[in-house]
């Protein structure tokens, strides 16, 4: 987190795939609003995306990243395919995108993520109201299906986050004893990944003890001797 570790050459194939992608579709512009695909295609790690972030992307040129000012810092040491138009906190990531996209969509078929947990109705609502196109298309799921295929690039980064993630699951099995705290066992998994390149987690660890083994996702058995 906090570092693009993509390099140029990657990103650029990133950013061809989807254009040809988009080719295949007709599309004249595509605006993403998903954090993973914005991730994807211009390598943005950071804790900001919990406020709305449009990605535009035009069939050739710069690519052109909304969401609020406030990260410029984040986006200029981390960014280096995009431009960056930031907003206020007075003023939404919808305006913005209307602002900048006026007098340039007239007639032109434009894709967008309406089933993206980056927008919100109110929000996608607004946009299509207000940017006049030809026709305005949902492609929802057309980056996430590129993006299952992994470059050797990915996949060296894919096995050095396994590798953390391992280090992380065997130092939390090793700290498991009867009567261990879940507070002890959490810190030396993150400790361990953390020592091993990993980078903060978006979530756990999960630690389940057996009065709670019902309570949904988890990575590891927990005896029920384990308690806070």
């Amino acid at each position: 987190m906090h570092s693009n570790p993509f390099s140029d050459s990657e990103l650029a194939r990133r950013v061809q795939s989807v254009r040809s992608s988009m080719a295949d579709q007709e599309l004249d512009l595509l605006m993403l609003s998903s954090p993973e695909n914005i991730f994807y295609l211009i390598g943005l790690d950071h804790w900001g995306y919990f406020a709305p972030h449009v990605l535009i992307v035009p069939t050739d040129g710069d690519l052109v990243l909304v969401t609020r000012q406030m990260e410029q810092v984040a986006i200029r040491n981390m960014v280096r395919n995009a431009q960056f138009v930031g907003h206020s906190d007075s003023e939404s990531a919808a305006d913005v995108v209307i602002r900048h996209l006026a007098d340039t969509t007239n007639g032109k078929l434009i894709g967008y993520e309406g089933g993206s947990s980056g927008l919100c109705h109110t929000m996608g609502a607004q946009i299509l109201a207000a940017v006049p196109a030809g026709e305005w298309r949902d492609v929802t799921g057309m980056v996430d299906t590129i993006r299952l295929v992994k470059s050797k690039e990915e996949q060296g980064f894919m096995r050095r986050a396994a590798r953390a993630s391992d280090a992380g699951t065997q130092a939390a099995i090793a700290a498991v004893h009867d009567g261990a705290a879940e507070s002890e066992v959490a810190a030396e998994c993150l400790s361990a990944m953390t020592k091993a390149g990993g980078t903060p987690p978006g979530f756990g660890p999960f630690l389940r003890p057996a009065h709670r083994m019902a309570a949904g996702t988890y990575i590891m058995y927990v005896p029920a001797a384990v308690r806070k």
